[in-house]
């Protein structure tokens, strides 16, 4: 009866570590998907990767809904390589467009909010920030996920709160009698 309990027990304790490091893609579309590039590389290379499916993350800018769709501005970041989530530095090689054929709601993705799609590198458009022109690549989306807001920690860590477990330090050794006389 023991040794069940223990299989259990282990069993339980690889399927809430497995659990922790889910993808937000599907595995499908992560195999298939170019990673690791950056909207300047594709626009220097733009005929090689056009009609690719690449994955890429980063921050909404803005949300645009048009007569015939929806079109989300992402400014990119890397992505970790155990989530898919973009990561939290300051680092980012550009901008590009996500291109959707349904409504989606600009309070849903809203500024600021991090995203990761799966999407087929379509064309590139040009646009102007501010006064200037900014060429944009273009990917026709296949699969996005949003990602939850994270809330900052009350020690100015970003983490979901409550913090995890193992982030509290340990505590001193203490006993009723410290000194022996």
């Amino acid at each position: 009866m023991s040794r069940r309990i223990c299989h259990l027990t282990i069993l339980t304790l690889i399927t809430s570590i497995l659990a922790g490091c889910a993808y937000g893609i599907s595995r499908q579309n992560r195999a298939s998907a170019l990673k690791n590039l950056a909207p300047r590389g594709i626009l220097e290379e733009f005929e090689t990767y056009k009609g690719k499916l690449v994955l890429m993350g980063g921050e909404i800018i803005k949300t645009s809904n048009l007569e015939k769709g929806t079109l989300i501005e992402v400014i990119q970041k890397p992505l970790s390589r155990f989530s898919d989530r973009p990561t939290t530095g300051q680092e980012y090689d550009g901008r590009f467009l996500v291109r959707y054929r349904s409504f989606k709601d600009p309070y849903v993705f809203s500024a600021g909010r991090d995203i990761t799609v799966a999407g087929i590198v379509a064309d590139r458009e040009v646009l102007t920030i501010d006064q200037r022109e900014y060429t944009y690549v273009v990917l026709e989306n296949r699969e996005t996920h949003l990602w939850a807001e994270l809330e900052e920690y009350p020690g100015g860590y970003p983490y979901t709160y409550p913090p995890p477990w193992w982030y509290y330090p340990p505590r001193p050794y203490w006993h009723p009698r410290p000194y022996r006389h």
